[in-house]
């Protein structure tokens, strides 16, 4: 595995966030927390996962030749995190002329054994209780990830979600969770009788 490149990435919506319990795909394999980032084309930080996806090829390989090479075998294989929306976009329409990061955290043979990702809400508060998350399916995030090449099991270019914040609310994927101004104030004085 090569040395990461972190950066911070701002302002994406979020899509499968498994945040504090880990999940095997399909069923098999190891127990993996994680999110989808989806990346408008016009995104001004796209060109930095590309060059992040490049520079972890580079620093993997110690020479720009086989890394080139490892890319175009990595990319063929579908083993790079990054990848084109519009191939995704029958299973989520939101996906369309969009780019994908698939930002996973490190797994493990148990649910208990996997890594988590750190998640904070809009105030910069560590969010430890998943009844408490903010973040769903559909809303905007910044998340922090690294971008790693990795040989291991074949070519591949992989991102891992360090951290994740809530940024703002977006039209859910599904059902987003209940927020404050869904309510009515029903406190004394109020009228309580309004809410139908």
């Amino acid at each position: 595995m090569s040395t990461p490149t972190r950066f911070r990435l701002d302002n994406v919506r979020v899509d499968w966030p498994n945040l504090f319990r880990g999940e095997q795909f399909q069923g098999t394999g190891a127990f993996r927390c994680g999110a989808t980032l989806i990346v408008p084309t016009d995104h001004p930080q796209l060109p930095q996962i590309n060059a992040a996806i490049e520079e972890a090829a580079k620093a993997k390989l110690k020479d720009a030749g086989k890394a080139a090479l490892f890319l175009k075998s990595a990319r063929a294989k579908g083993k790079v995190c990054l990848s084109d929306g519009d191939l995704k976009a029958a299973k989520n329409p939101h996906y369309e002329g969009t780019w994908v990061l698939s930002a996973n955290c490190k797994g493990g043979d148990t649910e208990a054994e996997c890594e988590k990702p750190t998640v904070y809400d809009q105030f910069r508060t560590q969010v430890v209780d998943p009844q408490k998350n903010p973040i769903y399916r559909g809303c905007y995030v910044n998340a922090l990830v690294e971008i790693y090449a990795d040989n291991r099991y074949g070519e591949q270019v992989n991102a891992k979600l360090v951290g994740i914040q809530f940024r703002k609310d977006g039209d859910a994927f599904g059902s987003a969770p209940a927020r404050a101004d869904d309510f009515d104030d029903v406190t004394k004085g109020a009228d309580a009788d309004a809410f139908v």
